[in-house]
């Protein structure tokens, strides 16, 4: 009887750590990747679990997606590397090289990648093949994308986490509490003329994700920002002459994909049609001068960048597109949220207050669902969703009026 009295009583109510606990928990420096800062704006509790008690599920032998993503950047990385060595360029390796040294680049990272998984069965030995064949494709796109314009990569996999003078990673909460950001950018390229340094910063994903103004505005996507942000404060420093010009903030969806047709297609048709599927997706400084920049070559749809025009020359409404006002408005929002976030946390903030947005729920794959018991119908538990403890947004002009307001550029 005394169980079931308990059941039709039960309520959650959420009781704050507190400021003291929750600096004996943190400290007073918050060391916060992006990552981290999205997880609590997706739930408060999962971010306390994860980052505050450190809960790790068990370690299993076996071979995750993440696993895959992290084994993509570091092959990347060490390919890059192996081309300065031998002296070439993103632009200009020749094809039959530029496989083998990925193929060897491939094979020291899968010798070292978790304790020589990869070679521990002969379904991982075949994803060693899958995985070359999605490099091999990777790398051929990432070039031809590079020779459509005039950007050059700058640096590949740039820790920013070890610099001190950045604005941009050293955030002041409070008089006695700071955050410090720490990350690496994928890829950072750049164009010069004589007044300006163009910047274009590319993360790599194993997954589809796609850029999001929506999820930048709940504060479930700040990475591209904070990075773009990194990247520019860095690239002043060393041109202090130059104007800095964010061009591009782009996913690159790390993928080998299929094309179908029902008529017989050339080489070269083929090879667009790839171009087209792995075009990347993300935020693009709408000037001209910037655009031809990043593309050169496209007079209609961009297979490059997520632009295209109309019959007149304009761009299309499908074009992701922004002008340099309003990207620093977007800027000056991620700022204060991530200043909210880190005050929030500090203040010992552990709701359990799962969203929904769009397609997403921050419950559907997290690792503590048995943890927190989350239940929709117990009174106190609620997700909150757009109109339900989030705001309603209309367009990409009504989330940037909205960024505008709260973040004080009026």
């Amino acid at each position: 009887m005394e169980k079931l009295l308990q059941a039709a009583y039960e309520h959650y109510e959420h009781k704050p750590l507190g400021a003291m606990i929750a600096r004996m928990v943190y400290g007073t420096v918050l060391e916060n990747s992006v990552s981290r800062l999205e997880r609590y704006a997706a739930c408060a509790y999962a971010h306390f679990l994860q980052y505050g008690l450190n809960l790790k599920e068990r370690e299993v032998f076996q071979l995750q997606n993440a696993d895959l993503g992290n084994i993509y950047h570091e092959v990347l990385e060490v390919f890059s590397h192996c081309l300065k060595e031998h002296g070439y360029t993103w632009l200009d390796f020749p094809k039959e090289e530029g496989e083998q040294l990925l193929r060897e680049a491939l094979e020291n990272c899968s010798m070292q990648y978790g304790e020589t998984i990869l070679y521990s069965s002969a379904r991982y030995q075949y994803m060693i093949e899958r995985m070359y064949r999605i490099l091999k494709r990777t790398i051929w796109a990432l070039k031809e994308q590079l020779k459509s314009g005039k950007f050059l990569p700058e640096a590949f996999e740039m820790s920013f986490s070890r610099v001190e003078n950045l604005d941009a990673v050293n955030i002041t909460l409070s008089e006695e509490e700071k955050m410090k950001l720490r990350g690496r950018i994928d890829r950072l390229d750049t164009c010069e003329d004589e007044d300006h340094v163009y910047v274009k910063v590319i993360d790599y994903k194993s997954g589809n994700k796609k850029f999001d103004l929506a999820a930048v505005y709940y504060g479930l996507q700040l990475q591209l920002i904070v990075y773009m942000n990194v990247a520019a404060e860095m690239m002043k420093k060393s041109h202090p002459d130059k104007e800095i010009v964010p061009a591009a903030l782009l996913y690159y969806h790390v993928n080998d994909p299929m094309i179908k047709s029902e008529e017989e297609l050339s080489p070269e048709q083929v090879n667009d049609q790839l171009l087209k599927e792995l075009r990347m997706n993300g935020l693009v400084n709408d000037s001209e001068e910037v655009i031809g920049l990043l593309d050169g070559s496209f007079a209609t749809k961009s297979s490059i960048i997520p632009v295209e025009r109309k019959s007149d020359g304009s761009l299309s409404a499908r074009s992701s597109v922004v002008n340099r006002q309003d990207y620093e408005v977007i800027s000056n929002y991620v700022n204060q949220k991530m200043h909210q976030f880190g005050t929030e946390i500090l203040q010992g903030n552990i709701e359990v207050n799962p969203c929904e947005q769009g397609n997403t729920e921050s419950c559907t794959y997290c690792t503590f669902r048995e943890i927190c018991a989350f239940d929709g119908k117990i009174p106190g538990f609620e997700k909150r969703k757009p109109g339900h403890g989030m705001d309603v947004l209309k367009d990409e002009q009504d989330i940037i009026e909205k960024m505008r307001k709260q973040s004080g550029n009026l």
